[in-house]
């Protein structure tokens, strides 16, 4: 009876653990190209996976790694990001931010994630230069970057001008801390925008740099000219312009 019961208990254990190799294997299925086994970390909640990378602390949504499976996304994925490392602009952002198309993408019936053509893809290099900058100074620590590159139908309907500088990918909006801010994150925000202003007055000509600060807390930047601007798209109404003031 008790050799039965052994039998039974290791057939059970050996199930057990066959199913947790399996659930293990499912994981690692899902671990991106550029990521190691050992910052990768898998986790169940409210009945989705999420992938949580360490050390930027950063969440992979679900809807990226299907979408990267599909099709060559990957193939596609992993040649921009080689040209981006020879360039050496990798690692500034996680993957799955670098190929956010825009916020508005579902309204507007678009993918949530894009891949710029080939012939484009140098565009991006010394915008990603100016964030890299800016995180390297200590300027940015907590944000998101939230589009790249936009597809022109896309950016129309986003409610971009035709002559943007996502359509050519080069450019990047971001936002600083959560998407929904405290009071007292709202204090750090503040002070990180005048940051950056501070850094446009001071190196802005050198990289060309344009910037953006929008009423939705999205800010902008780009290499296509040094200028700024605010909430009418106008350089009146940039907070740049306060600082330059105060200055005076």
């Amino acid at each position: 009876m008790k050799r039965i019961f052994f039998f039974f208990l290791v057939l059970c254990m050996s199930a057990c653990s066959q199913q947790k190799m399996r659930q293990q294997s499912q994981h690692t299925t899902l671990t991106l190209p550029s990521l190691s086994k050992e910052n990768i970390i898998a986790d169940q909640k409210q009945n989705s996976t999420f992938i949580v990378v360490r050390p930027l602390q950063k969440i992979i949504p679900t809807t990226y790694l299907d979408w990267l499976y599909q099709s060559n996304n990957r193939q596609k994925v992993q040649a921009y990001k080689t040209f981006l490392q020879q360039q050496k602009v990798l690692d500034i952002v996680p993957d799955f931010e670098l190929f956010q198309s825009a916020r508005d993408w579902k309204k507007c019936n678009a993918q949530e994630f894009e891949i710029p053509s080939q012939e484009i893809w140098s565009n991006i290099i010394p915008t990603l230069q100016i964030l890299k900058k800016l995180v390297n100074t200590g300027i940015l620590t907590d944000f998101t970057v939230t589009s790249v590159y936009r597809n022109f139908n896309l950016n129309r309907c986003a409610g971009g001008a035709d002559s943007s500088k996502h359509v050519f990918n080069a450019a990047l909006d971001f936002r600083i801390g959560s998407a929904q801010p405290s009071p007292e994150e709202q204090i750090t925000i503040q002070q990180t925008k005048h940051k950056i202003c501070q850094f446009w007055i001071e190196q802005g000509k050198k990289f060309n740099m344009g910037l953006g600060i929008y009423a939705s807390g999205q800010i902008h930047i780009d290499s296509a000219g040094y200028r700024s601007w605010g909430i009418d798209h106008r350089s009146t109404s940039s907070p740049c312009m306060g600082v330059i003031l105060n200055k005076k």
